[in-house]
């Protein structure tokens, strides 16, 4: 059986103990995986041994505390110690097949290593090479020579394909899953809403549900805005915000000027905001049950937007803006509303507004999509997917 070695960037553990969509890929997909051993790379954490086999699947995790943790994030493009370290574990373990995610720099330093000159490299892009930071991406115009690059969406091809992508051999679209059975629709789990809504006080009102970074890239304060509008219409209504402005240890309480700004808005709303700060991975999917619908009003263009597949897989309707790869998975009339302006409160407000009034629509959505996602984004598909893209790779490198 041929190994595919998994590399994830250095910032969060892999399981996603601390968060990241990028993490969570690939955690799932690797224990999904049955004609590839998967071999996971990823930094350590005080929580998790540096070498475990969990489900089968080998985890190798990289040490960047003290020195070495402030070196990297000083001097990255100087002193790349995690991709040193990374390259000992991939002499150990000689792979047939290298999977980088989300890490350009990352990807250039391994194909330059001359033992690795024969494998097969593939970069998977899960946002733009815009949306990484400042320390994350290499110059404008360099030459990736990978033997594939991997979008989480058709805009993230499209869209590299004159830069990141520009030197790939081929290019391949593969999404994110969602596990399904792990997220518990509201028809099917009232008494586990009840009790979980009576936590925070919510009894029977109709509630608006963000889950992501409490960041302005995010839309929070569009949303915010739109809320005011939406009280003047429904005044009992509820907005359930979910989540911090960081993940990774030690990040996911960082107080930012918008996180200071956000709350100082909710002070002064004519209606009731709940700010429940950052939850673990692993209650996520619990916390859907807050909700009546799902609003995500992101003002970037995403890659593609993992929450999006989690309210589907929970059962509830999505309204979203039409950005990045956002459409790709939000679908007018199947499980959701789209913006027709990403900024507009005023339209985002009406959307809300109309959800929260029709509970026949709101459950007719939300029926559709918790399907759809069931249909197309299960894991299985998903490992199914990459391991057909992982085959075409190495057969035409041969």
């Amino acid at each position: 059986m041929p190994t595919v070695a998994l590399i994830g960037p250095e910032l969060c553990p892999i399981p996603p103990i601390r968060g990241g969509a990028v993490e969570l890929f690939i955690d799932r997909l690797a224990s999904r995986l049955k004609r590839w051993r998967p071999v996971v790379i990823g930094p350590a954490d005080p929580e998790l041994p540096d070498y475990e086999v969990r489900g089968g699947v080998e985890f190798f995790r990289i040490n960047l505390a003290g020195w070495r943790g402030r070196l990297y994030k000083r001097y990255r493009q100087y002193f790349p110690i995690y991709d040193r370290q990374a390259l000992e574990i991939l002499r150990q373990v000689q792979p047939d097949l290298l999977h980088v995610h989300n890490r350009p720099l990352l990807a250039l330093s391994l194909h330059r290593r001359r033992e690795l000159k024969k494998v097969p490299l593939v970069l998977h892009m899960h946002n733009l090479y815009n949306s990484l930071g400042r320390r994350e991406r290499p110059a404008p115009g360099a030459s990736i020579p990978a033997a594939g690059f991997i979008g989480c969406s058709r805009f993230v091809v499209e869209r590299e394909k004159s830069g990141l992508a520009r030197d790939a051999a081929a290019h391949f679209v593969v999404y994110n899953g969602v596990d399904a059975g792990d997220f518990f629709p509201p028809w099917e789990y009232p008494d586990q809403r009840q009790r979980l809504r009576q936590q925070y006080r919510l009894a029977d009102a109709p509630t608006v549900l963000f889950v992501g970074k409490l960041r302005e890239s995010k839309g929070v304060h569009v949303l915010l805005a739109a809320m005011e509008r939406v009280w003047e219409q429904v005044p009992q209504a509820v907005l359930v915000l979910v989540g911090g402005t960081e993940f990774g240890q030690g990040r996911t309480d960082r107080e930012t000027l918008f996180l200071q700004q956000v709350r100082r808005q909710v002070d002064t709303a004519r209606g009731r905001v709940v700010l429940t700060g950052f939850i673990p991975p692993a209650r996520i999917p619990e916390a859907y049950l807050l909700g009546d619908l799902f609003v995500g009003p992101s003002q970037i263009e995403e890659g593609l937007g993992m929450v999006f597949l989690e309210a589907a897989a929970a059962g509830l309707p999505s309204i979203a803006t039409r950005r990045g790869g956002i459409p790709e998975i939000v679908h007018g009339d199947l499980n959701g509303l789209l913006l027709q302006q990403h900024d507009d409160s005023r339209e985002l407000a009406a959307k809300i507004t109309l959800l929260l009034e029709d509970h026949d629509l709101r459950l007719r959505l939300g029926r559709q999509a918790r399907a759809w996602v069931q249909e197309h984004f299960s894991w299985e598909k998903i490992a199914q997917r990459q391991e057909e893209v992982y085959d075409e790779i190495v057969s035409s490198e041969q």
